[in-house]
């Protein structure tokens, strides 16, 4: 048994009920040869960071923004294209949506959005299936506890910018539906969408 079952977020055990989203987001074939979400940062839902706090990981940043590994750094369960993540059965939240993610925009609403740096987007499995990420990023939204919300929001608020994801087209599903009383403005970060990006 993995060492890190208590990692992943518990809503993790409602995403795999969703009907369509292991369809979705499992049995990628092109991780090898591209790296970049392996490669990026991955940040933690709040009981993920208590969780690995637990497990003596070094975190870094703040709030929704605290993460496992500095920009530039492979994140610690990466052992290379040839033999993958060393936790992927328990992989954190981030990790179990990607390449379906929540980013700001410049207007400062926040939209649930499928990365097309993800190879398998641009020329894989997902290819085409715009519609039904759409389906289950409102599946996924509809189902989101309040305090996971709150933690996308101030992960996209707060978030490193990662260029290479930004480089490639970036499909807008939908907005994010705001939590019922929406958290206090905190200084503002520097968000992950530059100016000038518009949706595709």
């Amino acid at each position: 048994m993995s060492r890190y079952t208590t990692l992943p977020d518990p809503f993790v055990a409602e995403l795999l009920a969703i009907p369509g989203f292991r369809e979705l987001t499992q049995g990628f074939s092109l991780c090898p040869e591209c790296e970049r979400c392996e490669r990026s940062l991955v940040y933690l839902t709040p009981r993920e960071q208590l969780a690995a706090r637990s497990l003596d990981f070094r975190l870094y940043g703040t709030g929704g923004a605290t993460r496992l590994n500095r920009k530039g750094c492979d994140c610690p369960f990466y052992l290379g294209a040839d033999h993958g993540c060393r936790a992927y059965e328990d992989r954190p939240l981030i990790c179990r949506l990607f390449p379906l993610d929540v980013i700001e925009r410049e207007d400062g609403t926040f939209w649930w959005v499928l990365f097309g740096a993800c190879e398998e987007v641009a020329r894989g499995k997902l290819v085409g299936r715009i519609d039904e990420a759409r389906r289950l990023a409102a599946e996924i939204d509809r189902r989101l506890p309040t305090e996971l919300r709150e933690a996308f929001m101030g992960d996209a608020e707060g978030a490193v910018f990662e260029p290479t994801f930004y480089e490639h087209p970036i499909h807008y599903l939908l907005p994010l539906t705001p939590p019922p009383h929406p958290p206090e403005a905190e200084t503002r970060l520097p968000r992950r969408m530059p100016a000038g990006q518009r949706p595709s």
